[in-house]
């Protein structure tokens, strides 16, 4: 799909299916009516430049576009005519075939257009035709029509890097665009906070089918006591959510075994708080006999069913590092 001149209704283009897809997605072409004037350095006959590769994202505040040309038109004289780059209205670079300019400007409206051929009276910029409304921190992939008139093609990225494979960076010229200002890298994303999870077998902690505080076993209180201490390890500044979940078996009715799991994970989460865990840091879940890890059969001795069911009985404590 090309970019067309605009008429004096503005037009929005949207992305279609195909090898060519916009990589604008808030584009629009209104009619341009200001006039430019500035002369464009003579076109050297070689490039000198890096080979194309993925660059980082760029700041909220700022487009980054990568304008390329791609492989040489079959008439002899096109090959040897550039690509004149226009960037509201003022020369940014000149383009030999397989050759690219990466360059950003301020999020917002603004005209991008291309020439081939157009010296030396560089009509091309006088009055800039189209003109594109660009996201910030959006990178933006557009080529060098092969008409050489105007308004460039976008593509997607993953499109456009397949023909920028060994592209050049066009860097003989200096951008006389004045809306062309220095990339700046989006901040690194905030890394994920570190979960650790420890799941405590309830036979362990309480006495069979407890949960009450008075339920709880002496070997219970030492396992509970090792979790504090491992999560308080980080040190106070680095812990932040402490989430105890309470599971029952599916023994019982529904309505109990809720209860059950919500005292468990009460009486867990109070024990934690007597080893030093902050209690306004601690979420109590209770989630019944909803997410057991074992199947079992509903069959056979109430005895096999209880060994069966042993790891479904759990309290699952899952603590995360601050934010």
């Amino acid at each position: 799909m090309q970019l067309s001149k605009s008429n004096p209704i503005s037009r929005r283009l949207r992305a279609g299916r195909g090898i060519v897809v916009s990589a604008l997605p808030a584009l629009c072409l209104v009619a341009a009516s200001a006039a430019f004037a500035q002369a464009a350095p003579t076109v050297p006959s070689d490039r000198e430049g890096s080979t194309y590769r993925p660059g980082p994202a760029v700041a909220s505040h700022l487009a980054q576009v990568v304008f390329f040309r791609g492989t040489a038109p079959s008439s002899a004289a096109r090959v040897r005519a550039a690509a004149h780059v226009y960037v509201d209205g003022e020369f940014h670079t000149a383009l030999m075939p397989n050759g690219f300019t990466r360059f950003c400007v301020a999020k917002g409206v603004h005209a991008l257009e291309a020439y081939v051929g157009d010296a030396p009276a560089y009509a091309g910029k006088a009055v800039p035709k189209t003109q594109a409304l660009l996201e910030g921190g959006v990178t933006y992939f557009v080529e060098v029509s092969q008409r050489g008139m105007g308004a460039p093609v976008p593509f997607s990225r993953a499109d456009a890097e397949r023909l920028l494979a060994s592209s050049e960076q066009q860097r003989r010229f200096v951008s006389r665009a004045s809306t062309v200002v220095p990339c700046e890298d989006a901040p690194p994303a905030a890394a994920a906070p570190e979960k650790t999870r420890f799941t405590l077998n309830a036979d362990v902690l309480f006495a069979f089918g407890k949960g009450d505080y008075q339920a709880i076993t002496p070997q219970g209180r030492a396992a509970l006591k090792k979790v504090a201490d491992q999560i308080r390890a980080q040190s106070p500044q680095s812990v932040g959510l402490v989430t105890v979940r309470g599971h029952a078996d599916a023994i019982g009715s529904v309505a109990g075994n809720q209860r059950l799991s919500e005292q468990r994970a009460r009486t867990t989460s109070r024990v934690l708080a007597e080893e030093g865990l902050s209690s306004d840091r601690i979420k109590v879940e209770g989630v019944g006999s909803s997410e057991p890890v074992v199947s079992c059969p509903t069959g056979g001795s109430r005895q096999a069913r209880i060994d069966c069911n042993s790891p479904n009985r759990r309290v699952e404590v899952n603590a995360e590092g601050a934010r």
